[in-house]
């Protein structure tokens, strides 16, 4: 199955965006041949901005929702049809400011769905304007000064909130990118990937980043020890400090009831109190 679009792209010429269409394409191709995915029960889901214009260039069923409710409508289909597997694009403005308590809520209550945020550090679309994980002392068009305040760190508070997948990529690594997307895409229960991706129009942070990035496999990181997560997740705390060390890759993964499974079984329950024993015992449930 083709999964590229024939819609001609309208991201900036070199936008990094494009890393993670082409990351996200592979993944899908390589777990189509691999048997372990089906493309037709693939659901597609984006909120506003330039990240949610990759539901254009992606042949497979998708929803555009409202900005910062995304993540909500892509519950909502998984809860319809628990069958089809639900992948939600976001940009940072979308989940950490808009969407945040969508984004908590995901990460406590274990939806099998899968986020992947583009984060630019700001509202690229709008031309700019800061977010909430863009660094101090940025210049922004919105406060009509620098950015004042400490940037939010998402991998900290997803992993705070319950979150049983949680990672971080980079758009131009996309071969490192595509490992995270697949290991996403497979895991069973609420992945979460912040993606660094630089604007390279309106905040370029791609040489700060490679300069500082490191691969969390490199080190033999342990990502079922949860301790050692916080660790690895307070190294970089999201402002533009020299000092920076930066690790990218899988953080955490466990394993825990789902949300639809959750909710099954109360709806089960309630159904049961009024079938015959008989049938109960032939229902697939």
């Amino acid at each position: 199955m083709e999964i590229r679009s024939k819609v001609l792209p309208t991201w900036c010429p070199g936008c990094t965006n494009f890393g993670i269409l082409t990351a996200f394409n592979k993944a899908i191709e390589e777990l189509e041949k691999e048997g372990k995915i089906d493309p037709r029960k693939v659901v597609v889901v984006a909120g506003i901005g330039c990240a949610s214009k990759i539901v254009d260039y992606i042949n497979l069923s998708s929803l555009n929702g409202l900005h910062g409710r995304a993540l909500a409508s892509g519950i909502g289909i998984k809860l319809a049809n628990p069958e089809l597997n639900v992948v939600v694009f976001q940009g940072d403005g979308d989940t950490y400011n808009e969407g945040i308590e969508h984004f908590v809520s995901a990460s406590k209550e274990n939806p099998d769905i899968k986020l992947f945020v583009h984060n630019n550090k700001i509202f690229a679309l709008t031309v700019g304007q800061h977010t909430f994980t863009t660094e101090e002392d940025f210049p922004s068009k919105s406060l009509g000064q620098n950015v004042f305040t400490k940037p939010l760190n998402p991998i900290l508070l997803a992993l705070a909130s319950g979150a049983t997948f949680v990672a971080r990529g980079y758009a131009l690594w996309i071969d490192h990118l595509k490992y995270i997307i697949k290991e996403a895409l497979l895991h069973k229960g609420f992945a979460f990937v912040d993606i660094l991706q630089p604007c390279i129009t309106f905040h370029d942070t791609r040489k700060f980043y490679e300069d500082r990035m490191y691969k969390l496999e490199d080190i033999n990181h342990d990502y079922s020890n949860f301790e050692e997560a916080l660790k690895r997740a307070m190294e970089y705390d999201y402002n533009l400090k020299q000092d920076s060390r930066i690790p990218i890759g899988i953080f955490y993964k466990t394993s825990r009831k789902t949300l639809e499974e959750g909710l099954r079984a109360k709806v089960f329950y309630r159904i049961s109190r009024n079938l015959d024993p008989y049938i109960l015992s032939h229902l697939k449930i």
